[in-house]
């Protein structure tokens, strides 16, 4: 009886997790189409404040590699794969659920 609630939990940590991606997405895509000189808006200061956490793991995993001398950041790359296997893998622990259930 524990199975249909665990498998809508896990469905919900995949939406999360998708929500989670975009919102690294448009902060990537404030770097890279605004310009220094424009100043710092409200709006990308909440987002990067939220997709920080993630990315500064990226980061620090990749100056372990030492791809730091990189002219891109491409910690949102990582963060973006990290994310799709952990959604995938919370998607497939969802279906073997329902599958039980039924």
């Amino acid at each position: 009886m524990l199975y249909p609630i665990v498998a809508s939990l896990l469905r919900g940590m995949v939406l999360f997790l998708n929500l989670y991606s975009w919102l690294i997405v448009i902060d990537a895509a404030f770097t890279l189409f605004t310009k220094p000189k424009d100043g710092s808006t409200r709006l990308k200061q909440v987002l990067r404040e939220m997709t920080d956490p993630i990315n500064n793991v990226s980061r620090k995993l990749l100056q372990k590699f030492g791809a730091t001398l990189m002219p891109i950041d491409i910690s949102p790359m990582l963060s973006l794969i990290f994310l799709w296997v952990l959604s995938g893998l919370f998607r497939n622990l969802s279906h073997r659920y329902y599958e039980l259930f039924l």
